[in-house]
């Protein structure tokens, strides 16, 4: 079975590192991603806002953060204009765009300020969905 290319947006890896693995949702990703059925991405900018919030929020949680972005491949930032995402605030619509462009699958998100609209919509190839939604999905595992 190909794996899932999951973007996991800033908001994911942060939540993932400040909660910790007994606590978060978000860290059920990163399981995933054990058992061979994702593979996590993220973008230079993704990697950029988790560390600098972790930072300021819950510094003793970094290590645990670096830990969690050595799991992950992390593609280029792009900013390609799509119209349905010009409205986004700058660092969400390069972070989308990054997604998109490099034909992600799924572009995860908790993000309901800015990304209410796009979720359960499929963006060329990338479907945005919040984690609960993706986690409630049903996958075939042979």
């Amino acid at each position: 079975m190909e794996k899932l290319k999951v973007f996991l947006d800033s908001n994911i890896v942060f939540s993932a590192a400040y909660s910790g693995k007994e606590k978060s949702r978000s860290y059920l990703f990163f399981e995933l991603q054990n058992l061979n059925i994702i593979k996590i991405y993220i973008s230079n900018l993704v990697k950029f806002e988790s560390v600098h919030n972790i930072k300021i929020k819950k510094p003793e949680k970094l290590d645990f953060l670096n830990e969690l972005l050595c799991k992950v491949a992390i593609i280029k930032d792009v900013d390609v204009y799509y119209e349905f995402a010009k409205t986004l605030p700058e660092n969400d619509r390069i972070i989308l765009s990054s997604a998109i462009y490099h034909n992600i699958d799924f572009f995860i998100t908790g993000n309901t300020k800015d990304f209410l609209t796009f979720y359960n919509k499929k963006l060329k190839n990338t479907l945005i969905l919040t984690p609960k939604d993706f986690l409630g999905l049903t996958f075939e595992i042979k």
